[in-house]
């Protein structure tokens, strides 16, 4: 068995504070290194306009940077990647809510059900691609020759070749592969919250709405909170579900950030203006971010004034 040291047990409190912030320092400063790194040299590589084929760099300070307020591709796309985040976490969370509500019951063979609720994110999603673009082609795709039939789509189109339905598509599609990890989050919430509340709720006289709303939602309030950051992120940046399916198109109906800033450096070779998004895109970000923290703070301290 490792015993602990006897400096990080003994002395005062502020000497042992001192001791464990002396061993997590190396760990600590290996992770700055290590996050901070691709950080600087993205923005390093945006005051430069670099020639890929000769290597050559040329500094243009902050031109890049005042290009991107000119660049009408690049707002429409932010408008896009702003729609495409907002409503995948919103369908990704209401839906693994349900679907967690659904596995906390007890009922025969709901060890199945579970795993039949995982698939979606399970299965790798190249082969998920593929299947949703096998299942949605406008000649022979099971979806698409339905809603042909129902007179919804035209012979021939597939939902994801059609300017008007091509994004929506691709944020159902999200939706469908990402539910899974919030059903799993707030399922194993569930399994924290203390059975005596809803005992109580039952003693007052609630019924299963009221139960869910004044119990079960205000506990899974840490969960939310925590998908909304982790899912957040993951999907404003998310790349290869819309480029698998979409690449984008058509006639960019479908771009978001992410592949929008690829096409940037594969298509363009601007790869100076492609670090200027990204930098922007990530100090536009921070500022949000470090806003909402101030704000909930201030907040929390005018209730209690």
């Amino acid at each position: 068995m490792v015993s602990t040291p006897a400096f990080l047990t003994r002395g005062p409190v502020g000497q042992r504070q001192r001791a464990g912030l002396a061993l997590a320092l190396p760990a600590a400063l290996l992770f700055a290194a290590i996050l901070g790194y691709p950080l600087v040299e993205s923005f390093r590589t945006s005051l430069f306009s670099i020639n890929l084929l000769t290597g050559d760099a040329a500094f243009v300070g902050l031109d890049n940077f005042g290009a991107l307020a000119r660049d009408q591709a690049l707002l429409s796309t932010l408008g896009r990647t702003v729609l495409w985040t907002v409503l995948s976490l919103a369908g990704q969370l209401g839906l693994g809510l349900a679907a967690a509500l659904l596995i906390d019951a007890d009922w025969p063979g709901m060890r199945w059900i579970r795993q039949f609720l995982l698939i979606p994110y399970v299965i790798p999603v190249i082969a998920s691609a593929l299947v949703w673009q096998w299942m949605l082609d406008g000649h022979y795709g099971i979806i698409s020759t339905g809603l042909q039939s129902w007179g919804a789509l035209q012979p021939g189109v597939s939902p994801l070749g059609q300017e008007g339905t091509s994004l929506a598509t691709v944020i159902l599609i999200n939706i469908w592969r990402g539910f899974p990890f919030a059903m799993l989050v707030f399922w194993a919430r569930m399994q924290g919250i203390d059975r005596a509340q809803y005992e109580a709720a039952r003693v007052d006289g609630a019924g299963p709405w009221h139960e869910f709303a004044h119990v079960t939602l205000p506990n899974l309030k840490s969960a939310a909170v925590a998908l909304l950051a982790l899912r957040g992120i993951w999907t404003l940046m998310y790349f290869e579900l819309v480029w698998l399916l979409t690449r984008g198109g058509p006639a960019g109906s479908s771009e978001t950030l992410s592949t929008y800033i690829y096409k940037v450096v594969t298509g363009e070779f601007r790869v100076g203006y492609a670090a200027a998004i990204a930098s922007g895109t990530g100090l536009l970000l921070t500022t949000a971010g470090l806003t909402v923290w101030v704000l909930t703070r201030l907040r929390g301290r005018w209730r209690h004034v």
